[in-house]
């Protein structure tokens, strides 16, 4: 065994090995010290797209507003890119001719360190003549937007005419241009909101145009009809000891009902339960005026019922 361990040979293979293994080592360290540090791969929601074409005679339909882009490099450098935004999302149309194309969405000012994907990467464009004309708005409203009982009185816009650019094949498909006010709260007095144009064809389909402005403002003025009628005061229940009612005589002998004029329009008189149960003898009752779902509002809302009791008597 000695005698092996002493063999020059055996000496050199040991030499060997370890001159491999401490060149690996040191070369496996300088390998990795020279590997990106912190690269990774981040996606940019809702950047813009700028198209470049002749806007003063063309126009232009399927370029989308906004794209994705995807990218992948070092993590400073995309957070520096996401901070700064200096860079460009572009379709460039300026050599295109009148017709359909396939396009792709190119991009600028960005790092050369970053791998750079738009997401779509192309789009199909149209490219037509530009026309521009004028068009009135209709004003649109939906009654259940209203509070119990409140009608609409008139709905205007302001300004009631917009101008519409788009390609001609478009602006011949225009069927309607209007503009509709939304909210969550009821509306029971008059209202004023901003609300968006929509410009649709025959079957409301939205059209690829620009508007100017492409908002209006529209106002709403509502009315809550009301009606006066006789006030019928009719007892309800049985009064104490053996008493009978003579007479019910309410403070009023009208009242005044608020509510939809459908409903208004079949009333003729107002019937008001006067609870005299447990009654022992000649007083006034306070009575709240009970509406029901008919009705949304009365005025008085509650009535003074003078009730005057007598001792029954046996045939």
């Amino acid at each position: 065994m000695d005698s092996f361990i002493e063999n020059k040979w055996f000496t050199r293979i040991v030499a060997f090995l370890l001159a491999f293994l401490l060149y690996m080592t040191v070369n496996f360290s300088d390998f990795e010290a020279v590997q990106p540090a912190g690269d990774s791969t981040e996606i940019l929601t809702n950047v813009p797209v700028k198209a470049y074409y002749d806007t003063e005679n063309l126009y232009v339909s399927g370029v989308p507003e906004q794209v994705r882009v995807e990218l992948s490099g070092p993590k400073s450098i995309i957070e520096s890119t996401k901070r700064l935004r200096d860079f460009e999302v572009m379709i460039d149309l300026t050599d295109y001719e009148i017709g359909k194309h396939r396009v792709a969405i190119k991009h600028k000012n960005f790092s050369d360190k970053l791998d750079v994907t738009i997401l779509p990467s192309a789009v199909d464009v149209t490219i037509e003549e530009k026309v521009t004309t004028t068009k009135t708005v209709t004003p649109e409203f939906n009654d259940s937007a209203l509070a119990e009982g409140y009608q609409v009185e008139n709905v205007t816009v302001a300004p009631h005419e917009v101008e519409v650019t788009g390609s001609e094949s478009d602006i011949e498909k225009i069927a309607f241009v209007r503009t509709a006010l939304t909210g969550e709260d009821e509306i029971s007095e008059e209202t004023t909101a901003t609300a968006a144009v929509q410009v649709l064809d025959g079957n409301l389909n939205k059209l690829d145009v620009k508007v100017e402005p492409a908002t209006v403002q529209v106002s709403i003025s509502v009315k809550n009809p009301s009606k006066k009628v006789p006030l019928n005061a009719v007892s309800k229940g049985t009064p104490a000891n053996d008493l009978t009612v003579t007479s019910l005589e309410p403070d009023i002998s009208e009242i005044t009902i608020y509510g939809k004029e459908s409903a208004l329009k079949e009333l003729k008189e107002f019937s008001l339960p006067v609870d005299v149960s447990g009654v022992t003898k000649d007083t006034t009752l306070t009575v709240p005026v009970n509406l029901g779902e008919q009705f949304n509002f009365s005025s008085p809302q509650e009535v003074k019922v003078k009730v005057t009791v007598e001792k029954s008597t046996d045939k």
